[in-house]
């Protein structure tokens, strides 16, 4: 198959909605790009992350998305960003070109694209920094070494959050991550999922960044907020499970998301990074509690409890 030169498509996920919906998403960069990194390799890993901030997008073009039941016409974002809610079913040889040629776009991604589960009993909501990885997101200094010199196969896994996962199978739960970290990223969190045999799910991250957006903090307001919502109202499960860490302002954003959506939040979990609570954190937890909907903040010796307490709640769901 010839491809274009002109764009690759970075990062692809179509996940069928219900019956009759299905959302298709992803990026497109400029040119001829490649994601994968030669393992173990820290200084190829750091080269690529770089990189990764001087390559542009394929902004504001018209692309189309070829399915077995027809063509969809969709057009990128000024940050090489597409997303489309179609009745068009998706098939597995799907294709996407650009509007005004026949070459198709390279898919150059190591990681699922299509998610044919409709709505399920149960959503798994995931965070990504902090609460799946160690990524030292408090210390600016410690991130970026992180970031860029341990190769996705060497970062840490946080074992009980793997364990709430495990935890909840018998449900069979759909799981999304939802993070801040913007789509430069994609290839080294999706590398890091497969490699830690973390259950695979749709992945959205902010806006792919050049390097100029990153130093003035260039990503959208609310971006993880309104991410959540549109899950929540366009993939309808009767029950959602949000899991976040207390380094940022996940508590904050499964406040307001509890408030929300009542009847809907099944329950938080909420990862404690340092061995104190300050106080904005305290005062965020006792919002949080204030809700009304069950929450856990957890630390490694918590396990047998929350374990036990998820061994409870699925007898209530299956």
């Amino acid at each position: 198959m010839v491809y274009s030169k002109k764009a690759t498509v970075w990062e692809l996920s179509v996940l069928k909605l219900s019956a009759d919906k299905v959302w298709y998403k992803g990026v497109v960069l400029k040119g001829n790009q490649d994601i994968q990194n030669k393992k173990g390799k820290a200084f190829r890993n750091a080269i690529n992350v770089l990189r990764s901030y001087f390559t542009s997008v394929f902004a504001n073009q018209e692309i189309c998305i070829h399915t077995n039941s027809g063509t969809i016409l969709t057009k990128t974002d000024a940050f090489g960003r597409f997303q489309v809610i179609s009745e068009k079913a998706y098939s597995l040889d799907l294709k996407i070109t650009l509007s005004d040629a026949d070459q198709v776009l390279k898919i150059v991604q190591n990681y699922p694209v299509i998610f044919e589960e409709e709505q399920r009993t149960l959503d798994i909501i995931s965070d990504i920094d902090d609460t799946i990885l160690v990524s030292n997101t408090a210390n600016i200094f410690q991130r970026i070494k992180t970031l860029l010199f341990l190769v996705p196969e060497r970062r840490t896994v946080i074992e009980f959050t793997k364990n709430i996962f495990l935890a909840w199978e018998d449900v069979n739960p759909r799981l999304f991550y939802v993070s801040k970290s913007e789509s430069n990223l994609f290839g080294l969190l999706t590398t890091f999922i497969k490699h830690n045999k973390l259950p695979l799910g749709v992945l959205t991250l902010t806006p792919y960044l050049s390097f100029a957006q990153l130093v003035k903090g260039q990503k959208p307001v609310d971006f993880k907020l309104n991410a959540i919502r549109f899950l929540i109202t366009q993939s309808r499960s009767k029950h959602y499970i949000l899991v976040g860490d207390d380094s940022q302002k996940d508590m904050a954003i499964y406040t307001t998301l509890a408030k929300a959506y009542p009847e809907l939040i099944l329950k938080i979990y909420i990862r404690r990074t340092g061995k104190e609570i300050n106080k904005t954190q305290q005062n965020m937890w006792e919002t949080l509690l204030a809700t009304g909907t069950s929450a856990s903040y957890f630390l490694p010796e918590h396990a047998e409890t929350i374990l036990d307490e998820i061994e409870t709640l699925k007898h209530e769901l299956i």
